[in-house]
């Protein structure tokens, strides 16, 4: 099964959302419901092998339902596999002022100057690679020292950058739905593990993710007319600042019943690289997908460059 044969799950709720996508009940899923309606549906893949299969095989799901680790728990159920994130501690907003001045702070140093991007080519299409890696064991958060081996060689292949910003998102609670925020982290070509941790916990100390998330309702409180307004200006804008994101899903207990699981990140025009980090069954697993606005991308070089950085770390 190819990923444009995906296979749709969580179909009664992705049902009812279809028949009213303007709902406010999706509270921050209304800005991929403005994605939708300007021809940009975001979806969340999931490539599953099962230990008794040949093939793998994809499901998928509106990203305005969920984000990754909703969709991933909603979809170990219908496919009765077993997946457990560790347990993590969500802290309240403490400071909405200093949260909502810290997100409007978050800009890119520069302009990404991308070396090879068709900006005829929007849309949603990509391609993806998967590195399946042995687990380094560090006291530096995993997404900081995926970041500093990963961002940079990406930035070597697709920019002429030396600083980028990097979508990180961050979830705000643990119930079922789209719960997540973001941070935007800037990663300089010679930041090392320990300064993007750094940059990461300051971040989270400030509460960026809380004030991105604020400055979200004020678009929801405005309404649909304002979404589609502001969105549409991104849509149409030929700027990007973001270059992509980076989303650490975690270390997740072995499964007995998969063979493979293959998490991808979603990408549009605007942002148009998406890397997912997990662990799963004593490996440490890296998947980068790619927005097919991007030309020439050489993804063997790619893997062996991402390869040899990470082995000289073990």
């Amino acid at each position: 099964m190819s990923i444009n044969e995906a296979q749709l799950f969580d179909i009664q709720n992705y049902k009812a959302y279809k028949r009213d996508i303007w709902n406010p009940k999706y509270k921050e899923g209304l800005y991929f419901s403005a994605l939708e309606e300007l021809g940009e549906e975001i979806l969340i893949y999931f490539g599953v092998k099962k230990k008794d299969e040949y093939a793998l095989h994809w499901h998928t799901t509106p990203h305005a339902l969920h984000d990754g680790f909703s969709a991933l728990n909603a979809l170990a159920k219908e496919q009765d596999f077993t997946v457990k994130f560790p347990e993590y501690q969500y802290r309240p907003m403490k400071h909405p002022l200093k949260a909502v001045r810290t997100a409007l702070k978050s800009t890119p140093k520069e302009n990404h100057r991308l070396l090879n991007q068709d900006s005829n080519l929007k849309g949603t299409d990509f391609t993806y690679l998967e590195l399946k890696l042995p687990v380094i064991e560090s006291k530096l958060s995993n997404t900081a020292l995926m970041a500093s081996i990963v961002c940079p060689i990406l930035m070597q292949h697709f920019t002429s950058n030396k600083s980028s910003r990097w979508m990180v998102p961050v979830r705000l609670k643990n119930d079922p739905g789209l719960q997540a925020s973001y941070v935007g982290l800037e990663v300089d070509t010679d930041d090392n593990a320990k300064t993007l941790h750094q940059k990461l916990v300051s971040k989270l100390k400030n509460e960026e993710h809380w004030g991105f998330q604020l400055l979200s309702r004020i678009g929801l409180f405005l309404g649909k007319k304002a979404i589609l307004y502001l969105t549409k200006k991104n849509v149409l804008s030929q700027k990007t600042i973001w270059l992509g994101s980076i989303s650490n899903m975690g270390p997740m207990t072995s499964s007995p019943e998969l063979e493979e699981l293959v998490i991808l990140h979603p990408v549009r025009w605007h942002r148009p690289l998406g890397v997912v980090i997990y662990q799963l069954n004593g490996q440490q697993i890296i998947t980068i997908a790619f927005h097919h606005s991007l030309k020439e991308v050489d993804s063997d070089g790619i893997k062996q460059d991402i390869t040899r950085t990470y082995n000289s770390l073990l």
